[in-house]
């Protein structure tokens, strides 16, 4: 079976306690929808990880571990070959998940009544690890123009001449699907410069680039940019191995480094499931090969979603991504009121997306739909969108 293939399997993920099937039920209130949200895929994890986790299973015994030097060593060479950025290992230390990361820095470089920044309409936990510890969030909104986001640099500036402290950062950019380009992150690097902020620059999505684009790492731009930035990446989307919980975290600046590295301390994060180090190290060395047929066949799910909708509606746009495996659906002409929206889709069609307004108000109209499934449940969630828009009629 090649990989094409198996990537079209339909496997079964009912029962395992995963979030997105076994919760589906409480979170949409419906025992029949077909989720499309949260975002893990559905397809296994490269052969070698299976193995890999396997063979650490067999050993039988699964005490407190340490994280090993060759996944550092897996991990700056995978940098280095996948994004052509040479990172010292000093640097790179690792935090249970990437929300975690982001929380602990915010810890470790504010105080409570600092202001954090944030690009809605962004992923909530980006709103939430600011304010659930006692900062205070301010919002430069992404500027949407013909259905393309760019940033706002010049409000950007503006905020950080008012004394914002950090600024969370999603390159890839999740949900709206853009990767940016190297005059955008320059301009942004500048100002962070300038300014003396610190951006907490989440890329988790870095390895799921389209092949038209390039993700660039703002931290690699230059010395004096990197010194500005902490870098979170991550296997987790990448390989689909959210469920062990392991990030990266680069720290070129030693002070930043040393706040975070206390911080971590303070909370007790320092330790890694056991299994995580194998399934991370093994998905680095491995899969790359299994990674570029993913991309492959996530620009065809991406192709086919924009063909399916051109035969439903044209009242149903593609906010075109260039990376992730999550799509923008704007769906502000079906004239359905935005906070009817989401329940219009899971009621009547029967589909669990995200709703837009969850990453902001910019977000209202807006449907986050996760392509990172087999074709064939696309298929499925299209005839009953179309199905639910002509019983509307």
């Amino acid at each position: 079976m090649g990989w094409q293939s198996s990537f079209d399997q339909i496997i079964d993920r009912c029962n395992t306690h995963c979030v997105k099937w076994d919760g589906a039920a409480e979170v949409f209130g419906q025992e029949d929808v077909l989720p499309m949200w949260v975002a893990d895929m559905d397809f296994n994890a490269p052969e070698a990880v299976l193995e890999a986790i396997k063979e650490r299973a067999s050993h039988g015994i699964y005490g407190y571990g340490h994280t090993p030097a060759s996944l550092s060593e897996a991990v700056v060479t995978w940098l280095k070959t996948r994004h052509n950025w040479a990172i010292d290992p000093a640097w790179l230390s690792h935090s249970p998940g990437v929300v975690a990361g982001l929380s602990t820095a915010i810890l470790a470089l504010t105080k409570p009544g600092d202001q954090i920044v944030i690009q809605p309409p962004v992923y909530p936990p980006f709103r939430s690890v600011g304010e659930s510890n006692g900062r205070v969030v301010v919002e430069n909104p992404l500027l949407e123009e013909n259905g393309r986001y760019t940033m706002n640099l010049a409000e950007l500036e503006e905020i950080f001449r008012s004394g914002a402290k950090v600024l969370v950062f999603c390159s890839p950019h999740n949900p709206v699907g853009r990767v940016w380009s190297k005059p955008e992150l320059l301009a942004l690097g500048e100002l962070a410069m300038k300014y003396g902020v610190t951006v907490l620059s989440d890329e988790i999505w870095a390895d799921l680039v389209f092949q038209t684009h390039k993700h660039i790492s703002l931290a690699s731009l230059s010395p004096e940019i990197g010194e500005r930035v902490i870098t979170f990446m991550a296997p987790s989307k990448t390989f689909n191995l959210a469920g062990l919980y392991l990030s990266n975290v680069i720290i070129q600046n030693e002070e930043l480094r040393d706040k975070f590295a206390a911080q971590v301390g303070a909370l007790a994060q320092g330790h890694l499931n056991v299994f995580a180090p194998v399934a991370a190290e093994a998905a680095y060395r491995k899969g790359q090969a299994w990674l570029d047929e993913l991309i492959a066949y996530l620009e065809g799910n991406v192709a086919y979603v924009k063909a399916e909708l051109a035969k439903i509606t044209p009242k149903i746009k593609v906010v075109e991504p260039e990376g992730t495996f999550v799509t923008w659906l704007d769906c502000r002409e079906l004239g359905i009121p935005p906070e009817e929206l989401n329940q219009f889709f899971v009621q009547e069609a029967k589909i669990g997306f995200n709703d837009g307004i969850m990453f902001g108000s910019e977000g209202a109209g807006f449907q986050r739909m996760n392509i990172g499934c087999p074709r064939s449940l696309i298929g499925k969630a299209m005839e009953r969108m179309a199905k639910a828009l002509e019983n509307r009629k």
